[in-house]
């Protein structure tokens, strides 16, 4: 795998290469400390498969090149390192498919962030989620509010997953997936499908990689089924 760092802390990018060679077997680690060096590498990350970046940099953020690079086809996965508590720009690191992890998550955390932003989802990890609801003191946090199959109809919906994707990915009734949407909404006093779902980014829902394949599944269904 070929992979790239962007950190400006020399510690921390050793740490992340080192663990992108573990885990990973990458064998072409490029490196970059500053918007400056990331701009000059820009030329050899064309067939890249995953990006590590920092979100804060000494001369800039990485969040605008990272979403511009997101539009190119084709691209590789990427993961934005977080080590701030400031509100974060969640629904455009959404909009844009990138996952988020946090300096603070475990190696086996990070590992399993990057093992399913490969798989195609968009991951966000739990010392972030942390983060989002004030370390758990967030009163209208979804895991204070809902019960663990509402929480997971919740992920879902945040991907604008319909009911009836929902339903086959769960192995449900569509008429039951209706039933949680409704009790999610009654239970977060929300009235629109669109609240529903920037209040699953805001509040840091996981995205499975395992939905993402099903309703991938469920798409070349459909498509054979058409043709």
């Amino acid at each position: 795998m070929r992979a790239a760092v962007v950190e400006d802390q020399g510690l921390v990018r050793e740490y992340l290469v080192g663990v992108l060679r573990r885990h990973f077997g990458a064998t072409d680690v490029l490196q970059a400390g500053s918007m400056a060096e990331l701009e000059r590498l820009e030329a050899r990350m064309e067939d890249l498969q995953l990006v590590l970046l920092d979100i804060d940099l000494g001369d800039g953020s990485t969040i605008d090149w990272a979403i511009a690079h997101v539009g190119r086809v084709p691209g590789p996965c990427l993961v934005a390192l977080s080590s701030i508590l400031a509100p974060l720009p969640l629904k455009r690191l959404q909009a844009a498919g990138l996952s988020l992890a946090h300096k603070n998550d475990g190696e086996v955390e990070l590992v399993e962030v990057i093992r399913r932003t490969l798989g195609g989802a968009i991951m966000i990890s739990r010392e972030v989620m942390k983060v989002l609801s004030g370390g758990g003191r967030d009163r209208q946090s979804p895991v204070k509010l809902l019960g663990p199959r509402e929480q997971e109809v919740l992920g879902l919906l945040g991907q604008r997953f319909s009911n009836d994707e929902i339903a086959e990915i769960l192995g449900c009734a569509a008429a039951t997936v209706a039933d949680h949407r409704k009790r999610i909404m009654r239970k977060l006093g929300l009235h629109s499908i669109e609240k529903v779902i920037d209040y699953a980014i805001e509040h840091g829902v996981i995205y499975d990689s395992q939905a993402m394949a099903a309703r991938q599944a469920i798409r070349r269904e459909d498509d054979h089924t058409r043709h």
